[in-house]
């Protein structure tokens, strides 16, 4: 049977200029749940994630450009990203959007502790580079999302425009949950009403909290990205049923899941036709503007 449309995925990670020679260090909490494939440990190239796009039936996806580590503390503040390293992933990511047009949206990884550093490449990477959104994961910060370091980075992609991703629940990396509570997102909410916040990998188990977000702040969404579709909790598909069918996207987060089980199981999802629609496609191209 042939799908009545191309899906959207809300979160892809870079691919590399080749695959690595050795098989990469897997922190083994993610491999004890996630049981990573070749992508994960030899990295992927951009051709190999073309093809795996247009076997799943994927268009178009947010490629998330990131240099965000494990640092050797649990307890750490901040990743010191460096001039030269933002500077690499904004050159690359402009490299794949000029060889696949219109099939990537950019999104760069910040560390929000960089404060005006930070701020100034966030700037630069959306002006020069093409950018349209940024990510951050509050657990390798260290700090929650209603932290003052954050703040500035509110700002700046309330000036320009532009969505922020923030990764919400109890990461996989051996690192705290706290940090990622969606609670703190409320105060972030209010008191940024016109900046538009897409919550990342569900808030598992704090989906309540995430739910009532959802239905409290209009510009809040939610991607079910790091999580198969069929392992998402029912009452976030009863939520894009009734009262939020524009408010959750799909993605793979790719490739710690492949695109081709998320797309299938993503078609297999209990929502309406129009739910499901938004929920695969309508609502990532609306909310990260794929014009």
């Amino acid at each position: 049977m042939t799908a009545p449309y191309k899906l959207v995925d809300a979160f892809l990670q870079m691919p590399q200029l080749s695959r690595r020679a050795h098989e990469q260090k897997i922190d083994p909490n993610i491999a004890k749940w996630f049981k990573p494939g070749d992508a994960v440990k030899l990295g992927f190239t951009l051709e190999e994630l073309v093809r795996d796009m247009d076997a799943a039936g994927v268009e178009k996806g947010v490629l998330t450009a990131a240099a965000l580590r494990l640092a050797p503390s649990p307890y750490s503040v901040g990743q010191n990203i460096s001039d030269e390293t933002y500077e690499k992933l904004c050159t690359r990511v402009a490299e794949i959007r000029l060889q696949q047009p219109g099939r990537f949206h950019g999104c760069l990884g910040i560390d929000p502790t960089g404060m005006m550093r930070a701020v100034r490449w966030l700037e630069r990477a959306v002006r020069e580079f093409g950018f349209r959104s940024c990510w951050i994961m509050p657990s390798l910060v260290g700090l929650p999302p209603n932290h003052a370091c954050y703040f500035p980075i509110y700002a700046k992609c309330v000036e320009l425009d532009i969505p922020i991703k923030l990764n919400v629940g109890v990461p996989g990396p051996l690192r705290p949950a706290v940090p990622q509570h969606p609670g703190a997102l409320d105060e972030v909410l209010l008191a940024f009403p016109e900046l538009t916040v897409v919550g990342c990998h569900l808030g598992h188990p704090w989906q309540g909290e995430v739910i009532a977000l959802l239905q409290k702040h209009r510009n809040f969404y939610l991607i079910t990205s790091g999580w198969a579709p069929k392992h998402v909790p029912a009452e976030l598909w009863q939520l894009a049923n009734k009262r939020g069918p524009d408010r959750m996207m799909w993605a793979s987060d790719h490739p710690l899941l492949s695109l081709e089980r998320c797309a299938r199981e993503g078609w297999e999802v209990p929502l309406a036709d129009a739910a499901k629609r938004g929920y695969l496609r309508d609502n990532v191209l609306k909310v990260f503007r794929f014009d």
